[in-house]
């Protein structure tokens, strides 16, 4: 478990033993789980599952494996987040859960503009161990009480993800809320942290298939098509023939008489 200053731990007991199927290549800290059990929380089982799928004895699975067609029950809550910097993952696909929470479209925001400001350091380490480690990060949220509202519990889960490059600079999380979704816009505060390191293979480089791009045929300028004329090639005048015709207009007189009157 890793216990932050402003976080408030969470022990061992508050979990059972059956709230995920146990794998051999997660090194559990203190016998916690990453997800809850069936009951509460489902989107982020959900996907807990289908990234275990995904990645069998690696470390993660790749981007490009990710299929939303595969994980329809908890695609609304789901979302895909890019490492800009050690401590900073940007927003780049979000399902209508994440839009209805902050009440506007969240794509190119931080995961962190999800949170309260008071919050925003222990979600931005907790991202920095993610890509360092690698590992997966669980994050159990409350929502501020408003008028005649009580406080929403949430659950966010942060799994790793790999590039075409086989770097680590993808995240697949899920915004799991519990009952009614708060007024928005709603940011969140941190009730607890899990991070769990995760082993395996190393991941690898993707070879992606380049796109089949026709080559176009260069076109003929003397090609004749139908009811077309066949196009005249430009023909540069020379020198010499331009410089004689310029002084056989100097040779001639410049006012020439056309009608003689006199006859």
């Amino acid at each position: 478990m890793i216990d932050r200053p402003d976080v408030p731990s969470l022990s061992s007991d508050s979990f059972s033993s059956d709230e995920l199927p146990s794998v051999d290549n997660v090194v559990e800290l203190q016998n916690t789980t990453c997800a809850q059990s069936s009951t509460t929380f489902q989107a982020c089982a959900d996907l807990y599952d289908y990234w275990q799928h995904l990645r069998g004895t690696r470390k993660m699975p790749a981007r490009s494996e990710f299929d939303p067609r595969d994980i329809t029950s908890a695609l609304s809550a789901t979302f895909v987040a890019e490492k800009v910097a050690p401590r900073v993952a940007r927003i780049r696909v979000s399902g209508s859960v994440l839009n209805d929470t902050l009440g506007m479209d969240v794509r190119g925001m931080p995961i962190t503009a999800l949170f309260d400001p008071m919050a925003r350091d222990t979600v931005a380490e907790a991202i920095n161990d993610l890509f360092a480690g690698p590992s997966m990060v669980v994050l159990d949220l409350t929502s501020r009480r408003g008028f005649q509202r009580k406080a929403s519990h949430a659950r966010m889960l942060l799994l790793p993800m790999s590039d075409a490059a086989g770097n680590i600079t993808r995240v697949v999380g899920c915004l799991d809320i519990e009952g009614e979704l708060p007024k928005t816009p709603c940011r969140f505060k941190v009730s607890s942290l899990r991070q769990t390191e995760v082993t395996g293979e190393a991941p690898k480089a993707v070879q992606i298939e380049t796109p089949f791009e026709p080559t176009m045929p260069t076109p003929e300028t003397t090609r004749s098509f139908a009811f077309a004329e066949n196009t005249v090639p430009f023909h540069q005048k020379r020198h010499d023939d331009v410089s004689r015709n310029v002084n056989e207009l100097e040779g001639r007189a410049n006012l020439r008489l056309v009608v003689d009157n006199d006859v």
